[in-house]
């Protein structure tokens, strides 16, 4: 199971010692790369921060379908 999925209108989240938690989608406060792998994220909601092991770019799209990522365009640092 990947550690981020969308169900409805929650993310279905699984941290590193594999508790799960589902948060609603509009809660999100931020997403960031761990790391410079950029191989897991932590992603801040209703002021706990989770860490998972999915990258940042797959759990943009869940958040927000069909939005434009950073990804898309070149970071000017």
């Amino acid at each position: 199971m990947a550690a981020v999925r969308r169900v409805g209108n929650f993310l279905q989240v699984q941290d590193g010692d594999g508790c799960r938690h589902l948060l609603r989608v509009t809660s999100v406060q931020a997403l960031s790369d761990t790391d410079l792998m950029r191989n897991e994220t932590f992603i801040t909601a209703a002021g706990r921060t989770i860490r998972v092991t999915q990258p940042l770019d797959e759990i943009v799209e869940l958040v927000a379908p069909g939005e434009r990522t950073a990804s898309e365009e070149a970071w000017p640092f």
